[in-house]
């Protein structure tokens, strides 16, 4: 069973600060969920498989062009990476962003299988 530690979790988040789409699916399985916190359904917005998943990620990238995410804190199990996060950046619109979010994220032969995305709302 492949050991999880922060410096995969560095690994993980570089491409995604760097808005590399194909850096990102690198490290997810072919066959990934990833759930958004937005959406109609309880889990927000469920994603199947690495097409879809691309997609989804290209557009938050275009919907927020400078998003960062920066790691407060992680946690690790079998099979299991719990993130705690700092999102900022800037809407499309020109809005600034600025929230706190948890992805749970269950492994598989060392890639992310399941990416499970949370998010505080501001009022």
């Amino acid at each position: 069973m492949p050991v999880y530690d922060e410096a995969f979790v560095r690994r993980f988040m570089k491409p995604w600060n760097d808005h590399d789409v194909e850096g990102a699916m690198a490290l997810m399985n072919e066959d990934c969920l990833w759930e958004t916190p937005r959406g109609p359904e309880p889990h927000g917005t469920r994603f199947d498989g690495a097409a879809a998943i691309r997609s989804a990620i290209a557009n938050a990238f275009k919907a927020m062009p400078d998003i960062r995410y920066e790691l407060v804190r992680c946690n690790f199990g079998p099979d299991l990476i719990v993130l705690e996060l700092l999102v900022t950046g800037t809407s499309a619109e020109g809005r600034p962003i600025r929230f706190q979010a948890c992805d749970v994220m269950t492994m598989r032969d060392g890639k992310v299988a399941a990416k499970r995305s949370y998010r505080k709302v501001i009022e």
